[in-house]
């Protein structure tokens, strides 16, 4: 029986198929769904494995082991995007977002306020639909998701929300993690996902000339996305975890899931996601910790 993953339907998250199918011994049957609805699959035991929103696999940690060393992370994130008018002269006081987008909400309300010094209400509303959610009646719009790269704002300012979690933090932020129930990870599996990641990594100029994306994007597929689990984004996952807990989301800042590894394994792969994918882009690099909030 082939081991069942279920993929986000965003656009990033093919980027990583290839690598899937190019496993010679490993049968996988990949599906694709909303985030939300990956993280009900998995949590149902409908699939074996899912790409699951960093929120969720952290505020569920104790129900999840993550695959080391392949997720989705990014310096730059053209499908989560704050959207309003009057620009930095003029910060919103309600922003609208789409109810399932957790992780790009509580990245926003972060990077609001500790880069901006303003707290705005977050709206839920049920669409992800950047026109409906844009003409709401909140002051600005939180557009998520494949329609959301695509979106002409006019003359609305435009804040990426990967692009200031890095600014803030100096690392690329991570999106997703691959996360299995707890204990139903076995070694054939971890092995098979992490061999899957780094042939997406080491093929990706081949996708991104298979898929054809717009010019406005190749330059994100390019440099900006990334599908490995490293040191970097192992240390943006530790400001995330932190924020979690001074931001008054979760009672102490969460553990990592990581499926338990031997240090040598954890060297190479840690060796492996820098080599294919490179340091910071820009700046130093330079670590910077959470601001306690209350």
């Amino acid at each position: 029986m082939p081991t069942r993953i279920a993929l986000w339907n965003d656009t990033p998250a093919h980027a990583l198929i290839g690598g899937l199918l190019a496993q010679d011994d490993a049968d996988f049957a990949i599906e694709r769904h909303r985030p939300e609805v990956c993280t009900a699959r998995v949590m149902q035991d409908e699939v074996d494995i899912a790409l699951v929103p960093t929120y969720l696999v952290l505020q569920g940690h104790d129900g999840f082991d993550a695959v080391p060393g392949m997720g989705l992370s990014s310096w730059q994130y053209p499908f989560a995007r704050l959207v309003w008018s009057g620009g930095l002269q003029a910060f919103p006081g309600t922003v609208a977002y789409p109810r399932s987008r957790v992780t790009e909400r509580f990245v926003a309300r972060v990077v609001m306020h500790e880069h901006y010094g303003v707290d705005p209400e977050f709206v839920a509303v049920d669409t992800d639909d950047p026109a409906a959610l844009h003409q709401t009646d909140a002051d600005a719009a939180l557009i998520v998701g494949p329609q959301g790269a695509h979106y002409d704002a006019g003359d609305a300012f435009t804040m990426d929300l990967g692009r200031e979690w890095y600014e803030l933090t100096n690392y690329p932020m991570v999106w997703g993690l691959f996360v299995m129930k707890r204990g139903r990870a076995t070694t054939a599996l971890v092995e098979a996902m992490m061999a899957a990641g780094k042939h997406a990594k080491a093929h990706r100029a081949e996708w991104i000339e298979q898929e054809a994306p717009p010019e406005a994007l190749r330059e994100f597929y390019t440099d900006d996305l990334r599908t490995g689990i490293g040191r970097l984004e192992r240390a943006s996952l530790t400001d995330f975890r932190t924020y979690l807990f001074y931001y008054n989301v979760a009672d102490e800042i969460p553990d990592m899931p990581f499926v338990s590894e031997d240090p040598d394994s954890a060297r190479e792969e840690e060796d492996d996601s820098d080599d294919a994918e490179g340091d910071a882009p820009h700046g130093d690099g330079a670590p910077h910790p959470p601001t306690p909030t209350a």
